[in-house]
């Protein structure tokens, strides 16, 4: 990792456990006594939500006009994500952007990241409750393929994405939101020796990631994909490409949504990186 980028993460490693004090429950003598402890911080940088729910800023209302969950108009009282990491997370004005990950992490275990740069460059909101919802109530809980799914306690939306473009993410059920450096990641799951897997690896990384992980990095709402066994070693491929389009008929109330915006190729080039990294697990 660049210098510039190392201290830019202990500095922030110090404003995140400065601004959640009160209300973090993990021990902290051991960051603010020693810049070693510091040190072994700077890969990710997390707020839990929750717990500063009570100071959070005023929220405002906004109007989505395409949600992709409830697929309608929606209206939501919410703060602007980066209003979010101005209050928790200041010293994130430090750092390089296009270099640094933004990590949503979920209750029900999806995990998608985005570049920084990427996120703040749209109107992006931290949404807490939905105006739409029974007096009494945040949140209204849209039901899918006969499940209800669960929108608490936060929600990411913005107002200026279509909700049809899949690589912005509106992570749900949300609890925490972390940074880490970009080259983590890469450097676990790039094809550092193929660059014909490099399209694969990038249609994964956007497509795949949020609810898999691979050699133990990305979410965790499926199933691990290539460590101790790749999901090749043990599925032919037809069934793999066949079930991404359509879970449902390969497994009874599979969570897993139908994949329908990926082609033949691309599914292709998803698999050939699935087999590729079959050779490399960690």
């Amino acid at each position: 990792m660049k210098n510039w980028l190392s201290f830019a993460f202990i500095a922030l490693s110090f404003a995140a456990c400065n601004s959640s004090q009160q209300s973090d429950n993990q021990t902290k003598s051991d960051t603010t006594n020693t810049d070693t402890a510091a040190v072994a911080k700077v890969d990710s940088i997390g707020i839990f939500l929750p717990d500063l729910k009570a100071k959070f800023p005023t929220p405002e209302t906004v109007v989505v006009a395409d949600d992709p969950v409830f697929h309608q108009k929606k209206t939501y009282k919410a703060i602007p994500l980066q209003t979010i990491l101005d209050t928790f997370l200041p010293a994130y004005k430090n750092l390089n952007r296009s270099e640094t990950q933004i990590v949503f992490e979920c209750e029900d275990g999806y995990n998608p990241s985005m570049a920084l740069e990427k996120v703040l460059s749209k109107k992006a909101f931290l949404a807490v409750a939905d105006v739409d919802a029974p007096q009494g109530q945040d949140w209204i809980n849209p039901t899918k393929e006969g499940r209800e799914m669960k929108i608490a306690p936060f929600y990411i939306v913005y107002t200026d994405v279509p909700g049809a473009d899949v690589s912005y993410k509106w992570p749900y059920n949300l609890v925490k939101i972390s940074l880490s450096a970009a080259s983590k990641e890469l450097a676990v799951l790039f094809p550092k020796d193929d660059d014909t897997q490099v399209k694969g690896f990038e249609l994964f990384k956007v497509n795949c990631l949020t609810c898999h992980s691979l050699n133990k990095v990305g979410g965790k709402m499926g199933p691990e994909l290539n460590y101790p066994k790749s999901v090749t070693e043990y599925w032919k491929v037809e069934h793999i490409k066949q079930f991404v389009k359509a879970p449902s008929s390969y497994r009874n109330e599979c969570k897993m949504p139908a994949v329908t915006h990926l082609n033949d190729k691309e599914l292709d080039a998803i698999v050939n990186y699935l087999q590729y990294m079959a050779k490399h697990k960690i």
